[in-house]
């Protein structure tokens, strides 16, 4: 039998404050994910779906409470954060023990809602809804949507918009400004307290570990896991928009979305969210964001680990996001192991897509189709849609000179493993397998999920539902949605930048 808990109540009583939702009445349940549900082994009626997303009642075992947390937004420290349109209701254990926070968020004030009015609109819950099951399916990790809900209640803010509430499931929804609270508190007990609960609760095999190693390591791991998601966002050219240390969760996961944006045109330094007049969290600024991060983050740990620790913690980041970063970029151009050198080639590449003003995904769809044999051909769709330039010509001599080299040493490492070497044939199928797998046919770009919201906004919802089932199988695309594959239009639907109500 499912078991619903809170384990965050076993915590001193000044980490959250028990907050009552505001329950959105004359509701629709517009969606529910069934295979997260499914996962969590949860089996409610539709009516118990509507409940609980609703904030009208909830499972005995849960109890909404609202996380006292601070952090630093656009670099600036702000004390006075914490959850302020969302509760926390508890935790679930799937079938393989792993335990799941389920947050309701939209459901009113809580005394950290700094004058807000705590709820959500239909706008930024159908956007969080698909963006959690596309970042899934593409494998960054991420929080996700359990189930969405649209009211008749009117909110403002641009101007007035129907309220939505939704439900977001997570590893956890510690963030690194909790770690920030407690160390500007210098309140050591109290943070120890929080890294064993995310020890507990997150990350288990650190369990056994004695002080200060098992704080070491749990600041490693986050480190780690945080630079590997950040290589995934620019693999997949993804932007988050509002990378403030609050955003940030110590289980490596996609955090807080509000205007985030996939890249249209390879634009290095694009900014997606109009707020942000400084390009701070730009698509090209994310990593040394994340490393920024990062060193608050250490900064707030140096009450429990040694000096050392906090420089290897730096240290650790670099490296493990350079490792990822490289080898995602390298995969989606089809060379199966990076070399160091190969750092030069995928930013060049980048650049001369940028100047070029070509589409980021298609370029790599339309990778497939190079072939040192057809690239001189008129119908070659790779040369059709690069160009035939001296830059794109030269950029193509250095590409079969790569993959030469990367046949080369394939060869010399399977003959010395007494293995068939992969003749050219075999080698090509691999080059073009290894980009389809890493190079998704169905991106959500703005404009579409802006479409998907209209539609949702009349009360058709079927879109919602017809995308969320693409979402999930995004390296395929059904003849429904092939149109959406191509570059979008020049009208209106490249470059969108929205604001942080987003």
């Amino acid at each position: 039998m499912t078991q619903f808990y809170n384990a965050y109540l076993n915590l001193p009583n000044h980490f959250y404050r028990a907050v009552k939702p505001q329950p959105m009445l004359e509701a629709d349940l517009v969606h529910c994910n069934q295979p997260l549900a499914h996962q969590l082994g949860l089996n409610f009626s539709a009516q118990q779906w509507l409940d609980i997303t609703c904030g009208v009642a909830f499972p005995d075992g849960w109890t909404p409470i609202a996380q006292k947390y601070t952090g630093h937004q656009f670099g600036y420290y702000n004390p006075q954060l914490g959850d302020g349109r969302g509760v926390l209701l508890g935790q679930v254990n799937d079938a393989h023990d792993q335990a799941w926070d389920v947050h309701l968020k939209g459901s009113g004030q809580t005394p950290f809602s700094r004058q807000g009015d705590g709820r959500a609109v239909l706008r930024s819950a159908v956007r969080e809804y698909l963006i959690g099951e596309a970042l899934h399916a593409l494998g960054v990790p991420t929080t996700r949507c359990l189930a969405l809900c649209h009211g008749l209640e009117n909110v403002r803010r641009d101007g007035l918009e129907p309220r939505a509430t939704y439900l977001r499931v997570a590893k956890t929804h510690i963030r690194f400004g909790h770690f920030e609270w407690l160390a500007q508190q210098n309140d050591v007990v109290s943070f120890k307290a929080l890294a064993n609960y995310v020890i507990q609760t997150v990350y288990p095999d650190l369990a056994t570990l004695p002080e200060p190693e098992r704080y070491a390591q749990l600041l490693n791991t986050i480190v780690s896991r945080t630079a590997q998601m950040i290589a995934l966002w620019q693999k997949v050219g993804f932007c988050h928009g509002v990378m403030n240390t609050d955003n940030m969760s110590v289980a490596g996961e996609t955090f807080d979305f509000g205007p985030y944006a996939f890249l249209d045109d390879c634009q290095l330094h694009y900014v997606c969210n109009h707020s942000d007049t400084q390009g701070r969290y730009a698509y090209s600024q994310q990593p040394s964001m994340g490393l920024w991060n990062c060193q608050v983050l250490i900064s707030a740990f140096a009450h429990v680990i040694s000096e050392a620790d906090a420089q290897h913690a730096a240290e650790l980041y670099i490296n493990t996001y350079n490792q990822a970063y490289l080898s995602g970029l390298c995969a989606k151009l089809g060379l199966a192991n990076s070399l160091p050198q190969d750092k030069h080639f995928v930013a060049d590449t980048l650049i001369l897509l940028e100047q070029s003003s070509l589409d980021f995904h298609v370029f790599f769809n339309k990778l497939v189709y190079f072939n040192v044999e057809q690239r001189h051909c008129q119908s070659n769709p790779f040369t059709e849609f690069v160009g035939d330039s001296q830059a794109w010509q030269q950029w193509a001599t250095r590409y079969q000179a790569r993959l030469a080299l990367e046949h080369a040493n394939q060869e010399a490492a399977q003959n010395n493993l007494l293995h068939t070497a992969l003749n050219p044939t075999q080698f090509e199928t691999q080059r073009v397998a290894l980009i389809n797998t890493n190079t998704p046919q169905l991106v959500l770009r703005n404009y579409i999920a802006q479409e998907i919201i209209e539609a949702a906004q009349r009360k058709d919802y079927a879109p919602l539902t017809q995308w969320v089932h693409a979402l999930r199988e995004p390296f395929s695309v059904c003849d429904a949605l092939k149109a959406y594959s191509a570059p979008p239009s020049q009208k209106g639907q490249k470059g969108l930048a929205l604001s942080c109500s987003s």
